[in-house]
């Protein structure tokens, strides 16, 4: 079986390849922690200055979560989108590094993979890009946490248009809003963006994570501690609800679900 992850060094750039392009580089739950850990290992390396994510096979930067590996999280007896989530705590990961993250997103980046592409620090995108959060079409309920790159990044109108819709919106729309930096024709996104990482891994680098760590504090605020308690209350009830596993069936029969408000 080929590596679901890999990790490529190009000078000072480090490159992570989702490499499922079958399953258009969905992963499972031990992959979005085994993501967590390839982060961890750049941070520690004193040559790295910046790190660009991408999917492999031209057809998806990541549809997030392999659906039919969530069960695998109701076996551990781990709720979707709290702080026990591999996802979530990938999405932290990448949230938290200290080197600049470029998202190269190349076909698909829903759910999941769309989240994650909004919690790097830029996005670049080919023209045949796609970005769609359907969560609520079957049934899953986000985080704080998962939210919050998108309320920084594009506003809460916007967020909320993205997640209330599901809809999934081409690579111009999403420039559009606010949701990539850059759009360039397909068969130049993969220079381009090594081109920028080298530029920027050429600057100063206390100059650049401090910019980073800066920005950190400046963008949005942690909910109070009451809010979080019903914020996860809510969570946790939707996300272990009747609708999210007939969501899930939908989803893998290719039917459409029948959400019953419970």
């Amino acid at each position: 079986m080929s590596d679901p992850l890999l990790l490529e060094h190009r000078g000072p750039v480090r490159t992570i390849t989702f490499n499922r392009p079958e399953q258009r580089n969905a992963l499972r739950p031990d992959e979005w922690l085994r993501l967590r850990d390839l982060l961890g290992e750049i941070e520690a390396d004193a040559a790295a200055r910046v790190v660009i994510l991408r999917g492999a096979g031209g057809r998806a930067f990541s549809a997030g979560y392999d659906i039919g590996a969530l069960r695998q999280l109701e076996q551990r007896g781990i709720v979707l989108s709290t702080p026990e989530d591999p996802f979530e705590i990938a999405l932290a990961a990448v949230v938290a590094h200290p080197l600049p993250i470029i998202a190269l997103v190349d076909g698909f980046a829903v759910g999941g993979g769309c989240t994650l592409a909004a919690g790097c620090d830029l996005r670049l995108a080919g023209a045949g890009a796609r970005f769609g959060m359907p969560p609520a079409r079957l049934g899953v309920l986000y985080s704080a946490t998962e939210l919050k790159p998108f309320l920084d990044l594009i506003g809460p109108g916007r967020t909320k248009l993205l997640f209330y819709s599901g809809r999934i919106v081409d690579a111009r729309r999403a420039w559009e809003l606010g949701l990539v930096e850059v759009v360039l024709p397909d068969d130049e996104l993969e220079t381009y963006a090594y081109a920028l990482a080298d530029e920027i891994a050429a600057n100063a680098p206390l100059s650049v994570r401090g910019t980073k760590r800066i920005l950190g504090h400046m963008t949005g605020a942690p909910p109070s501690p009451s809010a979080a308690e019903d914020i996860d209350a809510t969570i946790r009830a939707v996300n272990t609800s009747a609708d999210l596993r007939e969501g899930m069936q939908a989803f893998l029969e290719k039917r459409r679900p029948d959400f019953r408000g419970r």
